[in-house]
């Protein structure tokens, strides 16, 4: 299914085309007018080929032509350096912190399981209906393999749905289809030409889509600064034990600000501003940013001591840990405040977060929200 179409999306594409008009114009007009400038010195000795006024009226006829694709190139640019600046300027809700928490409870979670379960699960064989019994040989590999499978059962991606929306409803809708939350059956009316969704999954439906629209509408309210219909991106990932585990690092996003609500498992782990300079002396924060922007260091466990040093079991208190439908907007560091390496406490920086530790065989989808990049 392709992603929602856009206005934004719209414009940029037709003004794209018009470049390509444009240029094309202009470079027929150059040559009419080398050819002209040839063909007068040629007429000079021989008056017979010297250029009608049909010839002349024709560029000026082409004038309004060139003007208007001037100014439709020029609205387009308009359009896309605003969106440029809504991205960079950054909501009045993160004056005083970097993360903010608002709490969508998830509605008939149930139903969100079936976008956890594997769609082939039926993996037995049908060795037991054989007449023959498996020799001790077949039945050690057949052990083996199973262990080898429960494994992989255990700890997998399962699916991945990703949507673009300028429009929260639309964006709504789109996430619940591809999803494929909902049986439907076919029309007896219609000889099972058609199908039509289960009555009792209608209004469980539009409590489903009601839910996600408003989480990302509110993710629109603070990227676009007030401009709502501004181009988003919706991805869902489900998965099954520690695959769902995608940073489980400390670090900062480079994004002006990103959407993070679990809808079946733990959510994310962040420390906030006012946290990280809570109790601080010397201007010291609990995060070390000079080790979350520069360490190299490839084991997580040793790097994330570094970055949130556990001494004085900071750690436990500084960390919030998101529950169910908590969404939580991380600004990012394009929102950021410009450091340079100041790291005291008046800057407001990126929000540091990571993803929870998961246990082999424990479900869990994520929805984040992020800005499309405009072109």
């Amino acid at each position: 299914t392709q992603p929602s179409s856009s206005k934004a999306n719209t414009t940029m594409t037709i003004a794209a085309a018009t470049r390509i008009i444009y240029w094309c114009i202009l470079l027929h007009l150059s040559l009419l007018q080398i050819i002209g400038i040839a063909s007068f010195q040629f007429g000079r000795n021989n008056p017979a080929f010297l250029p009608n006024a049909q010839g002349r009226t024709h560029d000026v006829a082409l004038s309004p032509l060139l003007a208007e694709l001037s100014s439709t190139i020029t609205a387009a640019d308009a359009q896309q350096q605003h969106q440029q600046q809504e991205q960079h300027h950054r909501h009045a809700i993160f004056q005083h912190t970097n993360a903010v928490s608002k709490s969508f409870p998830i509605p008939h979670p149930d139903i969100w399981h079936k976008f956890v379960t594997p769609t082939s699960r039926k993996e037995e064989s049908n060795r037991n209906n054989n007449s023959s019994s498996p020799s001790f040989w077949e039945q050690l590999l057949s052990s083996a393999q199973n262990k080898v499978k429960n494994n992989e059962k255990q700890n997998q991606l399962v699916n991945d749905v990703k949507v673009q929306f300028d429009d929260a409803t639309t964006g709504a809708q789109e996430l619940v289809k591809q999803c494929h939350l909902f049986t439907q059956r076919s029309d007896d009316t219609t000889d099972g030409k058609e199908s039509t969704m289960l009555p009792e999954n209608t209004m469980m439906e539009r409590e489903i889509t009601k839910h996600l629209a408003d989480v990302l509408s509110c993710f629109q309210s603070v990227a676009g600064n007030g401009n709502n219909n501004i181009k988003c991106q919706a991805r869902i990932v489900s998965s099954i034990g520690k695959n769902g585990i995608k940073c489980p690092r400390w670090h900062a996003d480079h994004v002006p600000v990103r959407l993070v609500m679990s809808i079946i498992g733990p959510g994310c782990e962040y420390i906030p501003h006012e946290v990280e300079i809570m109790g601080s002396s010397s201007n010291m924060r609990l995060v070390d940013r000079n080790a979350l922007n520069t360490l190299d260091e490839d084991d997580t466990r040793i790097a994330n001591d570094i970055i949130v040093p556990p001494n004085l079991n900071t750690e436990k208190t500084a960390v919030t840990s998101a529950k169910e439908g908590d969404a939580v907007l991380l600004m990012g560091r394009a929102w950021e405040d410009s450091s340079e390496g100041d790291f005291t406490d008046a800057k407001i920086l990126a929000a540091v977060h990571r993803s929870p530790l998961l246990s082999s065989g424990q479900e869990r989808i994520l929805l984040t929200v992020d800005l499309v990049p405009p072109l």
